[in-house]
């Protein structure tokens, strides 16, 4: 007992420094969670934006494959319509050249 008696000053304070301590550290932690909780409503919103871009892009993609498949579906129609080239020999593209020129007259 004459311990604490002659030290109460002591336990006294070390318990305040205690209770002191883990007061401080819960309102900074407060803090923080504060900061935390404003940085991820932050980021939420630029997910947001992130999300509607990319939406965005699929969206240009979906129109530009249709766009490739129908001038692709173009070509192969303009190459079945190409005429075959007949080879022909002098004599006989020159007398072709001239009955086209007799009829166009």
């Amino acid at each position: 007992m004459e311990f604490l008696k002659k030290s109460w000053k002591w336990v006294v304070g070390i318990v305040g420094f205690f209770i002191g301590f883990v007061w401080f550290m819960n309102a900074n932690s407060s803090k923080k969670v504060k900061r935390i909780k404003k940085n991820i409503k932050s980021n939420k919103r630029k997910t947001k934006k992130v999300d509607r871009k990319i939406e965005e892009v699929k969206k240009e993609k979906k129109k530009t494959k249709k766009k490739i498949a129908k001038t692709n579906q173009e070509l192969k129609n303009v190459r079945k319509k190409k005429p075959k080239v007949k080879k022909r020999t002098g004599k006989q593209s020159s007398k072709a050249l001239k009955d086209r020129l007799k009829k166009s007259n």
